[in-house]
């Protein structure tokens, strides 16, 4: 996807699948068509390459090459390949959040795997994730590698500068820390959600939440706050979960909003 001067490129590490219980408050019974034949939610592990100028974006890391029951990554290496990106092209890997399904692929055991790569990361999830995480906690041990070879650099405050036409914007609800991303060039804008939303659903059903969110109510408001922002305009988003990584706009319907796929 080219967005203006700025090439946009979603990349898949692997797959969630999700129980109905993970999706809170949401009725199933009129949602069949989020089931897959085993009765789960199977979601992407999205991840998205900016290339602006000179600067080469990672957004988000996936999971990583391990299988933990309810997800499996490893594909982004070759996704990146596939679209000429070697790791080592890498200069900034910022992450929406420390969740481990988006900064799984930063390390292998000792050794970073994007190795001129800085890690931007929201500072407020440092201490839930990272400082009182069980020593053995996977997410801890890959941010302290980071650490120990001086690769971190937390975001803090809101629209900070990532890359000419890529900025952070602080999210907050899923994790205290998240971050979405505005792509912007010209008169082109894409907004990259993270997990602020997890599915295009809750733009028509905004009370249901998912269980990993750190703060629902908090979540709540900023998702009708980004739903204020984009309803009617042609800015394309996309999230880290969205079916097919697809893009699309807010639209307003009677009453209600809908999200219509980019064409």
């Amino acid at each position: 996807m080219r967005i203006g001067d700025v090439d946009l490129i979603p990349l898949n590490d692997g797959e969630c699948k999700l129980s109905q219980q993970f999706y809170v408050g949401l009725d199933f019974s009129s949602h069949q068509e989020l089931l897959a034949d085993d009765g789960l939610v199977h979601i992407p592990i999205g991840c998205f390459a900016v290339r602006s100028g000179q600067t080469t974006v990672l957004i988000d890391a996936g999971l990583g090459d391990v299988d933990v029951g309810w997800a499996r990554g490893g594909e982004l290496l070759g996704a990146l390949r596939s679209e000429g990106i070697a790791p080592e092209d890498i200069d900034i890997v910022v992450c929406s959040h420390l969740h481990v399904d988006h900064i799984g692929g930063l390390a292998v055991g000792a050794a970073p795997l994007f190795p001129n790569a800085t890690v931007r990361y929201g500072a407020g999830d440092w201490q839930q994730f990272v400082a009182d995480a069980p020593e053995d906690s996977r997410g801890r041990q890959i941010m302290e590698v980071l650490a120990a070879g001086d690769r971190l650099d937390p975001l803090d405050g809101d629209m900070v500068t990532i890359a000419p036409g890529l900025t952070a914007r602080h999210t907050p609800g899923h994790t205290l820390g998240h971050y979405g991303f505005v792509v912007s060039s010209g008169e082109s804008r894409a907004v990259i959600l993270g997990d602020a939303v997890e599915c295009p659903l809750q733009l028509e059903e905004p009370e249901f939440y998912v269980l990993s969110d750190v703060d629902p109510s908090l979540a709540a408001r900023t998702r009708e706050t980004l739903w204020r922002e984009l309803e009617g305009t042609d800015t394309l988003m996309t999230g880290a979960h969205f079916p097919g990584l697809e893009f699309g706009r807010v639209l307003a319907g009677t009453g209600k909003r809908f999200f219509a796929l980019a064409t």
